[in-house]
């Protein structure tokens, strides 16, 4: 089930870019762009293509994630460059901006040529000759290098994530900063600069928080209603608030199940499956071929992405495409990303026995993250060992493996296994050959771009001494 565009204005050429705000998502954007991230129904990328509904797409990124950027099994969209840009008038989005309603297309509307609008010194949206824009293109990829990026990992090298790490700058010192180099390079170019107050996301327990907003967003925007008639709703299927659901074609809903509504929009996509017995609270969202389990509970908040299996009782969470957490087992406000499997049993906590607000790892330290509420982050391809228990803030790496008795550490770094007493490296020709494996059992390649991709992140993640 994808959004509309039919109805919608062609805005030519977009290009959605990430700043150097990228690692404050790791390990979630350890191995894709921050755009590509989860969010209500779609991708961040595919909510702003949707408002902008461009004719041709550009996305600059990381250098090293160039050979996987704008890779999407089973989509379909604008033609896509990466990195380069055509001989065009170009408008710019941030890949972390985040609104809701019509504000986009009214900033899109807005913004006249030659223009570039900043939050705080980071450049929000713009819309730039081609001169301009080739300009720009080198402002952002300063950042975005490898050079930049190999930085950044040796920066991590020593910290533990149980540390708070060596003092940073001030807010307002970075702020300062930010906005001279980019005025600097403004005037440069000749482009006017202004200045907005709009929401840019910043951590990934942001995406968390928003997650059910997002959901409530798409739905308005979804001109469809009801149950596709190709949907097979079973004897003992309870709709609460009907006209806030919404079934795809190809969709089961099986016997006692019940859809609660009342609370916020279901969305169902094509060729789901919910087994006898589950219950669904709104606002949600069903992904794709997705399977829910018999006897599950899908809290209000959940969106769960394409082809997973979900079972047990999951609350005010993401779970990214291609995922399985089949069993019984509590998992709440937490993020979990493609390619994870957790095991029978396994739960996280997401509040504080005291609480209190909940600190956790982000970018090669601890950071207060003043929510209560905050479960596990698993970044791609982590394995969560069954009757796992994962506290609160935990962070499960890219390629990590979780085994323990007792609580496991609050951080577990990607490309190692954590087997009490001791933290184990992961080899890489083994993680290669699992992740192949998972991948070939849902039908999907494993490209020599991904292997170079997992090959690249393994380097990094040694520089750093794994601390990433």
């Amino acid at each position: 089930m994808r959004l509309a565009m039919e109805d919608l204005k062609d805005s030519g050429v977009l290009c959605i870019f990430e700043d150097d705000r990228y690692p404050n998502f790791f390990p979630l954007s350890l191995n894709k762009p921050v755009f590509e991230l989860m969010l209500g129904t779609q991708t961040i990328r595919e909510r702003i293509v949707f408002e902008v509904n461009p004719s041709r797409l550009i996305l600059v990124c990381r250098q090293y994630l160039q050979g996987v950027a704008g890779d999407v099994p089973g989509e379909t969209g604008p033609d896509v460059l990466v990195n380069e840009l055509p001989d065009e008038e170009i408008l710019f989005i941030n890949g972390r901006l985040l609104t809701y309603k019509d504000e986009l297309t009214t900033f899109v509307d807005d913004i006249a040529t030659g223009t570039l609008v900043h939050k705080n010194g980071i450049p929000v949206i713009a819309r730039l000759g081609k001169d301009a824009a080739a300009s720009f293109l080198g402002f952002l990829e300063k950042a975005l290098s490898n050079e930049s990026v190999e930085r950044l990992f040796g920066s991590f090298k020593g910290q533990n994530g149980e540390n708070t790490g060596p003092d940073e700058p001030s807010r307002d010192e970075v702020i300062a900063i930010k906005e001279k180099a980019l005025k600097e390079w403004a005037s440069e170019s000749e482009v006017a600069v202004e200045e907005t107050g709009t929401k840019l996301l910043s951590y990934y327990w942001q995406l968390i928080g928003e997650n059910d907003s997002c959901i409530i967003d798409d739905f308005q925007k979804i001109p469809f209603r009801g149950s596709a008639p190709e949907s097979a709703l079973y004897k003992g299927v309870d709709l609460i608030n009907e006209d806030d659901i919404i079934i795809g074609e190809d969709v089961e809903v099986r016997s006692g199940t019940v859809l609660d509504a009342s609370g916020g929009p279901i969305i169902i996509a094509d060729g789901a499956s919910i087994e006898p017995n589950s219950i669904i609270y709104g606002p949600c969202y069903i992904g794709e071929g997705t399977i829910v389990r018999g006897g599950a509970k899908i809290g209000k908040g959940t969106s769960i992405g394409r082809f997973c299996r979900v079972g047990g009782e999951v609350g005010e969470s993401i779970i990214a495409s291609f995922t399985n957490k089949q069993h019984e087992g509590f998992l709440g406000h937490s993020y979990v990303g493609s390619w994870v499997n957790i095991g029978a049993g396994s739960c996280n906590s997401d509040l504080k026995n005291n609480y209190g607000k909940i600190r956790a790892w982000n970018s090669g330290r601890i950071r207060e993250t003043g929510k209560r509420f905050l479960g596990l982050i698993a970044g791609d391809h982590a394995k969560i060992a069954i009757n796992t228990r994962m506290n609160t803030g935990s962070v499960a790496g890219f390629c990590s493996n979780v085994m323990t008795v007792g609580f496991p550490p609050k951080f577990i770094p990607s490309f190692t296994w954590q087997a009490e007493p001791e933290l184990i490296e992961y080899e890489l020709d083994k993680a290669l050959r699992t992740a192949e494996i998972m991948m070939d059992r849902r039908n999907q390649e494993f490209t020599s771009e991904i292997m170079e991709l997992f090959r690249t992140l393994y380097r990094l993640c040694r520089m750093s001494g794994f601390n990433s």
